[in-house]
This record gives structure tokens, C-alpha cells and sequence, in this order.
């Protein structure tokens, strides 16, 4: 205890070991570096800045989904969430009837079915249910035309809703916790879909064999 330290105790460690890099190694490492970042860079532009960006994802697409770069900061930025979502289909057959269908919903799953269906939660969630998945709408509404084919008694059109609430404040003294959040009861039409018969023509040409 009594023993006096050097005043700089560092210059007699050992330094850190570095290895050498040839210019080949620096080289490759650089354009990994530059691709990385003109990828997820472009994958980042927002569209309202850039709305004909796709011309150039398309190629990097295939890049940035093969190497795990996936980015995707909706939920933070630019304008977080304030409100929690689920969705619904409305699916009206031609006689009238109607069949309400539920989309998965990951606070009704058990956590090993989460993980397993987390890319349905990502799909459903934060892809369909706000304008920017207006492209996947009638294709969805298609899938459950099909998925509920009747040739005595076909679907006429499906509705997709998306049922919301705002986020309870984040009140210390009043904490609303996950199992005890308000119940979505705002609802909004996303679309209505008018089922074409060519919807069904797989379906027919099966029953046909």
C-alpha cells in the first residue's frame, strides 16, 4: 500500500498491437465502408425529398436486403407515433352477408409466436395500416377475397379498417399499462375493394382439374 507509484504509470504499458494493412486490404475495406453508406443512404432519403428514389433502390435493394442493412426509423423520426393500431377486414359476400376478419395482432401472442410471426406484425402493423401502405392494400384485399372463395357465394368486395387510440400520457402517477391501454375505438377506411372474377381464376381453374 505504502509502495509510491511512477507519476505516469502508462508509458511503461504495453502499447496496443496493430496490424499492418497491405493497400489491397485498405482498398477493400474502403469500398465496403462507401457502399454501406450510399445504400442505407439512399434507402434514407425521405420520399417527400426524393420522390423518384426508387430508380435507384431497386438496385440497391437486393444489396442491402442480402447483407442484413435493412433500415427502417419511422418508429423514431421523423414524427413518432402517437397512437396504437390494429386493422381489420370487413370481407361482404354476394348475398349480403358479411364476415369480419382480424389481422394478427402481436399483443394477443404468446412471446415464442411473436418472434415467429414478427415479420406479420411488420407487415401489418407498420406497413398497412398508415397511407405510406397504400400499396399493399389491394393486394391484401385480394388474399382475403381468395382466401374466402365460395362459387356458390363469393366475396363482392373487402374493406380494410385500421382501429386506433392516442397513447396515454406518460403519467407517473398514473401509469396505463400495456395489458390495460385504452381500446381502439377510433376507426378509418383505408379502402374498399371491388372483387374482379379474375381475383378468382386460380380458384375456378383448380376446382376445374
Amino acid at each position: 500500500m505504502s509502495k509510491i507509484l511512477p507519476l505516469d504509470s502508462t508509458r511503461s504499458a504495453p502499447g496496443p498491437k496493430v496490424r499492418s494493412t497491405s493497400e489491397g486490404e485498405r482498398t477493400v475495406i474502403s469500398l465496403f465502408l462507401a457502399t454501406f453508406f450510399v445504400v442505407v443512404g439512399v434507402w434514407l432519403i425521405p420520399d417527400k425529398a426524393a420522390p423518384n428514389k426508387w430508380w435507384i433502390t431497386q438496385y440497391t435493394w437486393p444489396v442491402m436486403c442480402s447483407t442484413g442493412w435493412v433500415q427502417c426509423w419511422s418508429l423514431f423520426s421523423p414524427d413518432v407515433r402517437e397512437v396504437n393500431v390494429h386493422c381489420n377486414a370487413l370481407i361482404r359476400f354476394q348475398d349480403g352477408t358479411v364476415k369480419i376478419y382480424e389481422f394478427p395482432r402481436a399483443q394477443k401472442m404468446d412471446l415464442l409466436t411473436k418472434f415467429k410471426r414478427e415479420k406479420l406484425r411488420k407487415l401489418f402493423i407498420d406497413n398497412m395500416a398508415w397511407p405510406q401502405g397504400e400499396a399493399f392494400w389491394p393486394s391484401i384485399a385480394r388474399y382475403l377475397a381468395r382466401a374466402n372463395y365460395d362459387p356458390s357465394n363469393p366475396p363482392d368486395t373487402v374493406t380494410l379498417i385500421v382501429n386506433s387510440h392516442a397513447m396515454p400520457p406518460p403519467d407517473p402517477k398514473h401509469w396505463s399499462y400495456r395489458d390495460q391501454l385504452p381500446e381502439h375505438t377510433e376507426k378509418n377506411i383505408l379502402i374498399t375493394y371491388k372483387v374482379k372474377p379474375q381475383d378468382f381464376l386460380l380458384d375456378i381453374q383448380k376446382l376445374g382439374k
